[in-house]
């Protein structure tokens, strides 16, 4: 074959390329300058030097195939100041499911997932206690979840496990939760015979139908507890408090529908805030 410049070489046609097969020339100058051949896949296998792509509407894609399995794309927009149009870096452009964007940590296969098949974005999807996250604000942290006590925070970092949610205190104003909406005290505890007022449901409801007698123990610094007769036919339930603030025998009788206590555990006594029906030193709170 005659010597040919390589601007007489014929071009390689759209998608004929061969990456394992096809051959480039490349000048070996690790030691001497020589003449040698590279394949396509090798050139590219491990591009040991700093790589830049600038310019106007520009774009690098990695994916399956174009227009069907785009993993992330990179497009530069158009345009030069102050005219500029945004570009964009986008993961799974074509929006099928089979391309989920996964970040790992230390310990996490799944720090940070979304999952295209069904979705779902996750923090720490795989559970994993090391994993915490948080979510700054302009002068501290604005909410934090903590993977280890599986509980979070607002306005705080500062959890202990011992609540699923922490609220911080406004700095101005105190205030910590502010809703136009109702407050829903969904944890209650229906009692009809015998037993102790729960301590981790904050209304207990009593259907009275005989002689029944219950304890409510020490709180927590802060708790309400409500406690409310919702039928009675016969008798009464005298519930014995443990630590009462009000003299006397520390009892709550209820033997009528609608009579009801709200307390607060507070200064280590529980404190009679609101009642109906009932009234200190009378008949049925003693």
């Amino acid at each position: 074959m005659a010597d040919k410049k390589i601007t007489a070489l014929s071009a390689l046609g759209a998608g004929a390329t061969d990456p394992a097969a096809d051959l480039l020339h490349i000048i070996d100058y690790s030691a001497a300058p020589v003449n040698k051949k590279i394949t396509i896949a090798n050139l590219f296998d491990q591009v040991n030097t700093n790589t830049t792509i600038y310019g106007v509407s520009k774009v690098l894609e990695v994916g399956y195939a174009a227009a069907v399995n785009s993993h992330i794309r990179v497009e530069i927009g158009s345009g030069i100041s102050p005219n500029f149009t945004d570009g964009a870096v986008t993961i799974n452009d074509d929006g099928v499911a089979y391309v989920d964007l996964i970040v790992k940590s230390l310990n996490s296969d799944g720090a940070f997932k979304v999952d295209a098949g069904t979705d779902d974005v996750t923090i720490n999807s795989d559970s994993h206690a090391d994993v915490d996250f948080t979510i700054n604000g302009d002068t501290g942290i604005n909410f934090y979840s903590d993977g280890g006590l599986q509980c979070v925070g607002i306005g705080t970092g500062t959890v202990d496990g011992t609540t699923t949610l922490t609220v911080a205190a406004d700095a101005t104003t105190g205030h910590g939760v502010s809703t136009p909406g109702n407050i829903l005290m969904s944890g209650v505890q229906a009692l009809s015979a015998t037993g102790a007022v729960s301590l981790t449901q904050p209304v207990t409801t009593f259907a009275i139908s005989g002689a029944f007698t219950h304890t409510l123990l020490a709180g927590t610094e802060g708790q309400i507890k409500v406690v409310t007769c919702i039928t009675a036919s016969s008798g009464q339930s005298t519930i014995t408090v443990t630590n009462p603030a009000w003299g006397g025998n520390g009892t709550i009788v209820l033997d009528a529908v609608g009579e009801s206590a709200t307390l607060i555990y507070a200064g280590s006594k529980w404190n009679l805030i609101g009642s109906s029906g009932l009234s200190a030193g009378g008949s049925t709170i003693a």
